[in-house]
């Protein structure tokens, strides 16, 4: 119960940040086109049992919003504390961070990760939101105690995240939808979601784009881990999760050519006119739309976060 009031009271804080961001930043736009960022880690060594890795710096351009600068690091050095990390995406609100380098939250602890900038102020908003300035150090805390300092504002900024009204040039018609097999799944499966993108647009913007246009619809919450140098993998969709109890793993199908592809949804991009469906298979049951049989979907796993290639099931 204490752990689940601490949750909502992490997702609370998240919410109200992100929605009174405008109130609450001071804008800094730096003329300059690059600017110098430094990422650091912070938690309970004791607690923990690990030291505290060293500070990321590098320079980005101007108005480069904070995962990005992780994603960064994470290509860098592929070693390195930022190589591996979790997030969940909230409509209307941006990514959460849940976990850090297999740092994050466990039925043993209370805390959760928070980013403050050089000032110990809270950040107010998620790491695909926020534009850090000049200079600033980006501080993730794994804490049990998120109170920010209510008497002063972030140094940088937030960006929105509402959905364009106007249809961009080179528009091309996409439509994305969800599958499982509903005898191992006990709920419906959603309807399509069509709409038009620009060329080259991956489906995690298109993602993105139908949980902002619908809070309450069934894109409107998305897990993935990033990898360093290969990208965001699914991991949970409309609050059905990869088991590896159950061998059941997320994977992207092109409805139209019926092949299957790994996961990584800011690497894949729909092609004009195309279906492409986020779909969980579970390795016991054969997939009828090629005749594959997946038992043993870990080592398929496996496979794809060791090559960077396509991988084709058929």
């Amino acid at each position: 119960m204490k752990t689940s009031i601490i949750a909502s009271f992490s997702l609370l804080l998240f919410c109200a940040f992100s929605r009174t961001s405008q109130a609450h930043l001071r804008e800094r736009r730096e003329a300059a086109p690059e600017i110098t960022v430094t990422l650091k880690l912070d938690w309970n060594v004791t607690a923990l049992g690990k030291p505290i890795p060293p500070s990321y710096t590098t320079m980005v351009p101007n108005g480069t919003v904070v995962m990005d600068i992780m994603n960064k690091a994470a290509a860098e050095d592929k070693e390195g504390p930022f190589n591996l990390y979790e997030s969940t995406y909230y409509a209307g609100l941006g990514y959460l961070i849940t976990t850090i380098n297999g740092t994050g939250h466990s039925q043993n602890t209370n805390s959760y990760w928070y980013k403050y900038d050089e000032e110990n102020v809270s950040i107010p908003c998620g790491g695909d939101s926020y534009v850090p300035h000049n200079g600033s150090t980006i501080l993730f805390r794994f804490t049990a105690d998120p109170y920010p300092n209510n008497n002063k504002s972030a140094n940088g900024y937030c960006v929105s995240h509402s959905t364009p009204s106007q249809e961009p040039p080179s528009a091309i018609t996409v439509t994305i939808g969800m599958e499982w097999n509903t005898d191992v799944v006990k709920k419906s499966i959603p309807a399509l979601y069509t709409t038009k993108v620009a060329s080259n647009t991956n489906l995690k913007e298109i993602i993105n784009k139908a949980a902002d246009k619908n809070t309450k619809g069934p894109f409107n919450k998305y897990s993935t881990t990033y990898y360093g140098g290969q990208g965001h993998f699914i991991t949970a969709m409309n609050g059905t999760k990869e088991d590896s109890k159950t061998d059941s793993y997320w994977m992207i199908y092109d409805k139209k050519a019926k092949k299957l592809f790994k996961p990584f949804v800011d690497q894949y991009k729909p092609q004009d006119g195309s279906t492409t469906i986020l779909k969980l298979i579970t390795g016991q049951e054969p997939d009828p739309s090629c005749g594959c049989n997946f038992t043993g979907m870990g080592l398929v796993v496996l496979c794809l976060l060791i090559s960077v290639e396509t991988l084709w099931f058929c």
